[in-house]
């Protein structure tokens, strides 16, 4: 029976696609697991490097499909799994030798139905520059067992929205697609997540290895695809609706979004501010202000906030001198 899943969407990374595989078939892990590769339509040489791999290690399966986007290739390899449990590699991005081992050992004996995990952020090339440690967690609950019913409101503020910081139960994960065609995709597929696992650990080891890309500001955001921002913390909000808990975890929800539009705002290009500073205008953002400012969240979450609400209270004019005088637009 394999145990493990680990997937791994691929569009054009032929330059770093290799150290990725390489440290997924190198594992300490004695059990079966199998690696679900998706070519997502790349044109440069990652497909061949797939299938080259695919040759050599036989718990190694490809797929081949036209460019359909990160969200339709991590759904396709989600068709595939065959492990009890999941885990998401992005092919830029690599894991330590224990992983499989430690997360699979970790979650059978917690019977987890998601596990958290630290990981490092580097450069492209591997040089570390920060671990992604939650102290609060780690405090408060230790290796204990918790879900968004048990535990407090700061887990689901401190725990990021990647999919590929956890460890999944196969069973929880298979059904919850990802949205299709949806940049910060994986915003409401962590609330859906979140919000279906009854049993959910924390195990404070960097086994992953995130690496931090340097986006050119003006390439990306002349790309309109950076508003899908409004649409996956809307989709969130209904799954946090559905579930009953919005109330719960509103403040936080709305100083994620805020926090993801200063930086949208820094970076975009001058000719789009209008139209983002409208979009921000028509986004409802029901919070009460004062609260918010009052309640127990970081001066620069604050400082976003406030920074919305002056955008949404102000015209476009008073908005551009105010991000002038801040020095806020890149």
């Amino acid at each position: 029976m394999v145990k493990i899943s680990v997937t791994v969407p691929v569009y054009n990374v032929e330059k770093y696609l290799p150290r990725c595989l390489d440290t997924i078939v190198d594992q300490t892990f004695v059990g079966d697991y199998e690696i679900i590769c998706v070519d997502d339509g790349s044109t440069d040489n990652s497909g061949k490097i797939l299938d080259e791999y695919a040759k050599k290690y036989a718990n190694i399966k490809v797929i081949h499909q036209e460019n359909l986007g990160l969200s339709e290739a991590r759904n396709t390899a989600l068709k595939f799994v065959n492990g009890k449990y999941t885990m998401f590699v992005d092919s830029d991005d690599f894991i330590a030798k224990n992983t499989l081992e430690s997360l699979y050992d970790f979650a059978k004996k917690h019977n987890s139905d998601v596990v958290i995990f630290d990981f490092l952020r580097g450069t492209s090339e591997g040089k570390v520059l920060s671990t992604m440690h939650y102290t609060p967690i780690i405090k408060k609950y230790g290796k204990e067992t918790f879900n968004y019913q048990t535990a407090e409101t700061f887990v689901y503020r401190f725990v990021p929205v990647a999919t590929w910081a956890k460890f999944y139960s196969t069973e929880l994960i298979k059904n919850i697609k990802f949205e299709k065609n949806l940049n910060n995709q994986d915003v409401p597929h962590w609330a859906e997540v979140y919000t279906k696992a009854q049993r959910v650990n924390y195990l404070p080891i960097p086994f992953y290895f995130y690496a931090v890309q340097r986006v050119d500001g003006i390439t990306m955001n002349k790309n309109r695809k950076v508003y899908d921002v409004f649409k996956a913390f809307s989709l969130a909000e209904d799954i946090l609706k559905n579930a009953n808990v919005f109330e719960k975890f509103k403040n936080i929800h709305y100083a994620h979004l805020t926090c993801n539009l200063v930086v949208i705002l820094q970076k975009i290009n001058p000719e789009l501010r209008n139209e983002i500073i409208n979009k921000i205008k028509k986004y409802n953002i029901d919070i009460d202000y004062e609260k918010f400012n009052n309640d127990d969240f970081f001066p620069f979450e604050k400082k976003n906030m406030n920074i919305i609400k002056f955008i949404k209270e102000h015209s476009f004019e008073q908005v551009n001198n105010f991000m002038v005088q801040e020095n806020l637009w890149s």
